[in-house]
């Protein structure tokens, strides 16, 4: 009966692993290598800045600098040139298309009453005609003037001209027009600038496709165009950088733990048997837990595999303890696993996308593990145990000693010992103290060369970050403008203050209903004046005439987002999220920001919201941090209880140790980091579940053996991870190496004693 029963119980999970590796490969493997997923979601309005991020994820600027104008120019056609056709880029702009610049004129002229900026407005309804006459009399009649001349007689105040540097050069900084592209000069070099959107498999990390075939064409442009350099600005070329590095971390990382990993194991039991069954194991817990996470989630995130490879050191405790203890260990294992699990399963419901990745393959990965040696160890292979004192049944020898105290006198000296490490763990936090801190400006870093673009691009075009900007709602578009108005009434106050160097907004392309209307009885005053200005520039009473027919055809016409000229549209497009919820949203971006206090107190938290991305993310980190040390607390009031069941009073014995444990990590990482961060709060819920694991074995009267074999492969694992050029890998495998070493030392003095 037991032998039926095991038969079946293997069948059912050969059947669920075929089942979860069919359903992955149906599913797809798709690799997530967005750069925005290093980070959680931190504020209320996450589906308005979700679009937000998908507009900036895929926007580029490329730069060619050289130092004249036309070498500068022709290598930004050849870089056009390179890639007009290609998978790489959705848009690439180079050249002004003069259709598009007649077109806008033409947009412009037909609603120059309705389109008037806020200073002309406001000049009119002052009654300051005469001062808007002599400006437009003295384009005219300049001979430097490049005003556009061609309905002089219906627009003799040059109003489509005095909205048309606005809507030529809005969000273009520092650049301007010249022969048909837009350029900068700085510091003795000339810059033309390339717009630009890339695909979604653009940002594919091989090298073969997207970016890296922008990189690699560079460098063939810039050998064949000498004095021509290229500099790349852009979220695409940061997302491209880091899910590479961290694809090539993968590599070394898994190779190096699997190759000490099978090492260790051979030279412990000095037949390849184990190591091969062994590292069997890990692949295929490997790749279920990588299954899982494609069918939950559709694609799995590049730094959710740099986290998963130290799967490899957790599950392979497992073997390890069967090839020492046989059957006898299967209580122990089950008992661990359990306890991790849970660890891994509270790190699920934290509001992290990428931590739940983690969480769910690394989880989903150890019950896999488990589950092998659970139903195909017992019937594989000869007893290849060394021989350590122990018997056949797993207890000890009576003439052997199995563990550390080999008499009384050093089980006193061993609980001396424990003792003194517990009172140091439970004063390290009070000497070091425990502070959460969070910095994300230190989670990534830049390569040199990407540094150096950013740097120059940022001096170039003089935009500002876009890491501050504010969020406008509305009920309706008209409301939605409306307040953008208001907004931008007071950034004109902070421009003048030299707060900032100045914005974009699309109520700056259409303004509402009622600035239009506004404008449009501002226009009226211009009647009184028109039969002067006219014969001025040399018109005569007809054109007066026809003048005042033209304004009065022009009421009641209204402009919308629909009505823009369809090469605006990617700016627009750019600004505009349109209907979220049951509200409208649009994005104003203050640019070349030197008072970040100062907008703050624009937003009024109701249709107006300051969002700065690096304060507002690390905020956010913070309150993470707080629930995962509450989620330590639901770790060990979940555990203890069924430890309890299992061990009666033996379990007092340990009580201290889990919370020894923490809070000497908790003092580490604050005295070592600066502060405790999310990812160090992290690694600690795991210290909890695998520290437990030592324990467990010690209470069980394991043998030291492979104990001590399970430590060290852990270790392996996540001391790999520490060196990892990835700030939250590194900090999180460097906390758990930390955490576990202690957890071991307190089983060897505590859990034996």
């Amino acid at each position: 009966m037991k032998s039926r029963g095991w038969l079946s119980n293997r069948f059912l999970f050969l059947l669920l692993l075929v089942a979860v590796f069919v359903g992955a490969l149906l599913r797809g493997v798709q690799i997530d290598t967005s750069f925005f997923s290093l980070f959680p979601e931190y504020s209320k309005l996450s589906d308005v800045e979700n679009k937000i991020s998908h507009s900036s994820s895929s926007a580029v600027y490329i730069l060619t600098e050289s130092i004249d104008f036309d070498s500068a120019k022709k290598g930004a056609e050849a870089f056009c040139n390179a890639f007009s056709g290609s998978d790489v880029f959705k848009s690439l702009t180079l050249h002004q298309d003069p259709d598009s610049i007649e077109e806008l004129k033409t947009f412009l002229f037909e609603h120059r009453y309705q389109l008037m900026d806020e200073e002309t407005v406001a000049e009119l309804e002052k009654g300051n005609v005469d001062e808007l006459s002599k400006a437009a009399l003295s384009q005219v009649y300049s001979p430097f003037s490049f005003a556009d001349l061609s309905h002089l007689d219906k627009d003799p105040f040059l109003l489509a001209g005095r909205s048309l540097k606005k809507y030529a050069f809005q969000g273009i900084g520092n650049m301007f027009m010249k022969d048909g592209v837009l350029t900068a000069e700085s510091d003795g070099k000339w810059y033309v600038l390339i717009r630009g959107s890339v695909t979604d498999e653009a940002l594919s990390f091989s090298k073969k496709n997207g970016i890296g075939r922008v990189y690699e064409k560079i460098k063939e442009l810039e050998q064949n165009n000498r004095g021509v350099s290229y500099i790349c600005s852009g979220v695409p070329f940061h997302s491209y950088e880091s899910s590479s590095k961290a694809m090539k971390e993968i590599s070394w990382i898994t190779g190096a733990s699997l190759a000490l990993v099978a090492l260790i194991i051979f030279l412990a039991f000095r037949s390849l048997f184990p190591m091969l069954i062994s590292l069997t194991n890990i692949a295929v817990s490997l790749l279920f837990g990588l299954a899982v996470v494609l069918i939950v989630y559709g694609r799995v995130n590049a730094l959710a595999l740099v986290f998963g490879t130290t799967l490899i050191g957790v599950s392979i405790d497992y073997s390890i303890h069967f090839f020492v203890n046989r059957e006898h260990i299967f209580r122990s294992l089950t008992i661990n696993c359990i306890s991790t699990e849970i660890s891994w399963c509270l790190l699920m419901l934290a509001p992290f996308p990428l931590l739940r990745q983690i969480a769910l393959f690394s989880a989903a990965g150890l019950l896999c593990s488990y589950l092998i040696v659970r139903f195909f160890y017992p019937a594989g292979g000869a007893d290849i145990r060394q021989h350590d004192g122990k018997t056949h049944d797993g207890s000890c020898h009576p003439d052997a000693s199995c563990h550390p105290d080999g008499g009384q006198g050093s089980g006193y000296l061993l609980r001396a010992a424990g003792i003194v490490v517990l009172v140091i763990c439970f004063a390290a936090p009070v000497v070091s103290g425990i502070r959460i801190r969070n910095n994300i400006k230190g989670m990534y870093t830049m390569s040199g060369q990407l540094l150096e673009w950013e740097k120059k691009a940022a001096s170039v075009l003089k935009l500002g970050s876009t890491g501050e900007y504010f969020i406008v709602s509305g009920r309706g578009q008209q409301e939605l403008l409306a307040q953008e108005e208001q907004l931008a009434s007071r950034l004109e106050i902070e421009k003048n203050l030299g707060n900032i160097g100045g914005y974009t907004a699309i109520s700056t392309f259409v303004p509402s209903m009622a600035h239009q209307a506004r404008s449009y009885k501002a226009s009226e005053l211009l009647l009184q004046r028109s039969r002067v200005q006219l014969k001025a520039l040399g018109f005569g009473s007809a054109a007066a005439e026809q003048f005042a027919l033209d304004h009065q055809s022009k009421a009641g016409m209204v402009v919308t987002l629909k009505d823009v000229p369809a090469f605006m549209n990617e700016q627009i497009d750019a600004l505009y999220l349109g209907k979220v919820g049951d509200s409208y949203y649009s994005v104003v971006f203050p640019l070349q920001v030197h008072n970040s206090a100062a907008l703050q107190n624009l937003a009024d938290g109701r249709h107006i919201f300051f969002m700065s991305k690096v304060s507002d993310i690390e905020k956010e980190l913070d309150h993470l941090t707080r629930i995962a040390l509450i989620f330590i607390l639901a770790s060990y009031l979940l555990v203890f209880p069924f430890l309890c069941l299992i061990y009666g009073k033996k379990v007092l014995r340990i009580a201290l140790v889990p919370v020894a444990v923490i809070l000497a990590s908790l003092a580490f990482v604050s005295a070592s980091g600066g502060g405790v961060d999310f990812f160090a709060c992290a690694g600690i819920v795991l210290i909890f579940g695998l520290g437990l694991d030592y324990l467990v074995y010690g209470l069980e009267k394991k043998t030291g053996k492979a104990t001590l074999l399970s430590f060290i492969t852990t270790e392996i694992s996540f001391g790999a991870l520490a060196l990892s050029s990835f700030v939250p890998a590194h900090v999180f495998g460097l906390t758990v190496c930390a955490g576990l070493a202690l957890a071991y030392l307190l089983s060897l003095l505590i859990g034996r004693s």
